[in-house]
């Protein structure tokens, strides 16, 4: 996989600016912002233009997170907490985690009216918050096989001697969803209307129910991806074998979620401006559980 999954990747084009380290070039890579992953908690986080509106983001920073809270509230009928108010363009981005009744973590852009020192209305982008919540409830249904995939994947990563993200810079700037130090599950709410439709009507919803629920609309499974990230404690990526070990031995394990496995192992440092790595990884895709 040679192309990086962004979160907040309809976010950077709506609010002016698109990141791509893939089109960059090395001189341009080596100048950018890093930190070391275990140093790395979320530091230097921004979007285009946010230079702009920091000032006022800054003055309406409280207003700003409540009306994020409330706009989760009212139109998912889920409580959250903020973790990070990050300037954009004309707006603020605001990085969201529910922990009850299900977790994930997702974000949401409060706008601030042109002109008036005043702001406006919440918003998401188009599917983003939905597909959070329906990794949660997978995580929800299948709490036992996750706990044991945090565990598989802790014991790997030890035998490898492969580092993940920390918690704080998870919360710093996550928003694919259900999201640990060394995996992510990508999903979209549209593979399953039964599943999201019965959480908006119960967000107490069982986990017995959920797991039928999750059967009726993918019975295979086939529409939940899993990617595992790792990353290296130096700066040279590994052979193409320490991706294929990795795989093999999600292919062997028992016990974990199933869907649709990756690994991905990357260089030891993130790039500050957008929270993640630069893309540039060993991989293998398309390992079935």
């Amino acid at each position: 996989m040679k192309r990086k999954i962004i979160g907040l990747l309809a976010s950077l084009l709506l609010l002016g600016g698109c990141f791509n380290m893939n089109e960059k070039t090395e001189q341009e890579k080596a100048q950018e912002g890093t930190t070391l992953v275990k140093d790395y908690v979320g530091q230097g986080l921004s979007f285009v233009d946010g230079n702009k509106s920091a000032e006022r983001v800054k003055e309406h920073e409280e207003e700003i997170k409540q009306e994020a809270i409330n706009y989760m509230k009212n139109t998912y009928k889920t409580d959250v907490k903020v973790n990070n108010v990050v300037p954009a363009r004309n707006a603020a981005v605001v990085m969201v985690e529910s922990e009850e009744p299900i977790q994930f973590h997702t974000y949401v852009i409060v706008g601030l009216i042109l002109n008036k020192d005043e702001v406006g209305n919440a918003r998401s982008d188009e599917g983003e918050v939905e597909k959070a919540i329906v990794g949660g409830l997978y995580a929800k249904a299948y709490e036992e096989e996750f706990k044991n995939l945090d565990v598989f994947a802790e014991k790997i990563a030890k035998e490898n001697n492969l580092l993940g993200m920390r918690a704080e810079a998870i919360d710093k700037t996550a928003s694919d969803g259900y999201t640990s130090n060394y995996y992510f599950l990508s999903i979209f709410a549209l593979d399953y209307p039964s599943v999201y439709n019965a959480y908006l009507e119960n967000p107490k919803i069982s986990a017995e129910e959920l797991k039928k629920l999750f059967e009726k609309d993918d019975p295979t499974s086939k529409n939940i991806s899993i990617p595992m990230k790792f990353f290296v404690r130096g700066n040279k990526l590994p052979e193409q074998g320490v991706a294929d070990n990795l795989a093999n031995e999600i292919k062997q394990e028992e016990g974990i979620p199933k869907g649709r496995y990756a690994v991905l192992i990357y260089k030891n440092f993130i790039v500050d401006r957008v929270g993640l790595p630069d893309g540039e990884s060993v991989d293998v895709e398309g390992i079935i559980k």
